[in-house]
């Protein structure tokens, strides 16, 4: 089983190797109607900005479980294992349900044309988790920025800015005010 798990992980790893990063919430949007629209299933609670966002996300993710909730948490990127992005009550997604919606996702975007992006497909994941745990709240770290970012097609009670300062200036902009508004969005 770990080595499907391992297969599939690889794939999913590859799939903008090459390519880069795509803005846009297009795939998303088309990914999130096909699996019934989970990212509407649960409240989110929304961290932008350009440091901090993990450390944030995780002390609120922290605070709404102390209180009571059930709470998914997404981060990005990764420090030791891939399952360690997405989390309910500190538990990681196991390997069993990252073989799941992987096959599920790869099978949705083969049969309608969608390029998913690693970012897409992993937010994805985490949006189709957390609905199917039922989470009461969910505490997502953006990508990139706001306006444009996979998670931003969720149902945000309340966003976060953390820190802004110059970074990825060739897309978000040169300046703190353009880097501001994009994360805003």
């Amino acid at each position: 089983m770990t080595s499907d798990y391992s297969k599939l992980l690889n794939r999913l790893l590859k799939v903008n190797y090459m390519g880069g990063m795509k803005l846009g919430l297009k795939n998303c949007q088309d990914l999130d109607q096909l699996l019934g629209n989970p990212s509407q299933a649960f409240s989110t609670i929304h961290v932008a900005g350009t440091n901090g966002k993990g450390s944030v996300s995780t002390k609120i993710a922290a605070a709404c479980e102390a209180s009571g909730l059930k709470t998914g948490l997404f981060t990005s990127p990764h420090i030791s294992c891939f399952r360690e992005r997405i989390r309910i009550n500190g538990q990681m997604i196991s390997e069993a349900q990252v073989r799941k919606y992987l096959n599920l996702l790869f099978s949705l975007c083969e049969e309608h044309g969608i390029t998913a992006t690693f970012f897409e497909l992993t937010t994805m994941m985490a949006f189709a988790h957390f609905a199917a745990e039922k989470v009461d709240v969910a505490v997502l770290e953006t990508g990139l920025g706001g306006r444009l970012d996979a998670t931003n097609i969720s149902r945000s009670i309340l966003s976060i800015i953390t820190s802004i300062s110059h970074d990825h200036t060739e897309i978000l902009g040169e300046s703190i005010d353009a880097i501001t508004k994009e994360k805003a969005g």
